[in-house]
């Protein structure tokens, strides 16, 4: 099958989990929500061969995404989905600090902007959290940190990587953090109309953009 035939049939299995969530099929959800990374890492798979470390890192990145869809999709195992997605964060930064030159950070300096934007919205996304945090302050914290580290480092990349890796990536990781802080705010402070769509639409595309960066750039050091 050529490849673009695989995205659309991947947007087709999004539109369906969609529909599920829009539609309260809980069935029809349970089932769709676990294959969109599995098919992300199929996408990933024969979009770059994982021959490299770097796509290989991404790929159990989204099986950790995928652990943590499953979790999260039963309400007394929302720390196991948490911490799944802790270390798929965590492997995310892992894998863009490989793209990134200090040597070129040093030269071109606009990250320190990004990072400034970004250390302020996290501590504001705290500061509205902390009070309904309870015993899971220091969980939500690190988390915090950590996906406001792979945004900057999804930035850092800048340099290293061709433009439209470096567009869709950050973009992604960008929809990331406003998919968490939906479901944060969700959660832990008020109840927000219609979150289940926005937090899987924004989700999904944060997952399908990291997976496409990595695709066009793993194409690009091919030519």
């Amino acid at each position: 099958m050529k490849q673009y035939k695989l995205h659309i049939a991947f947007f087709a299995l999004a539109l369906l989990h969609l529909y599920a969530v829009f539609a309260n099929f809980p069935n029809l959800r349970f089932f769709t929500k676990p294959l969109i990374c599995l098919a992300l890492i199929f996408l990933l798979y024969k979009g770059t061969g994982l021959k490299k470390n770097i796509d290989k890192i991404i790929a159990v990145g989204l099986f950790f995404g995928c652990l943590g869809d499953t979790f999260l999709m039963f309400q007394d195992q929302f720390v196991f989905g948490l911490a799944s997605f802790l270390v798929g964060h965590i492997l995310y930064v892992i894998a863009f600090m490989k793209q990134t030159s200090p040597r070129l950070l040093v030269k071109h300096k606009g990250y320190i902007l990004v990072v400034g934007v970004l250390e302020t919205y996290s501590y504001y996304l705290f500061s509205v959290l902390q009070p309904s945090l309870g015993p899971l302050k220091i969980p939500v914290i690190l988390y915090i940190i950590t996906i406001a580290l792979m945004a900057i480092f999804a930035f850092t990349r800048k340099h290293t990587v061709s433009l439209w890796s470096f567009i869709i990536t950050f973009i992604a990781a960008l929809l990331f953090i406003v998919s968490d802080s939906i479901l944060a705010v969700d959660k832990f402070v008020a109840c927000v109309a219609n979150s289940g769509l926005m937090i899987m639409s924004t989700y999904i595309l944060a997952q399908y953009g990291i997976t496409l960066g990595a695709i066009i750039e793993s194409k690009k050091n091919r030519l």
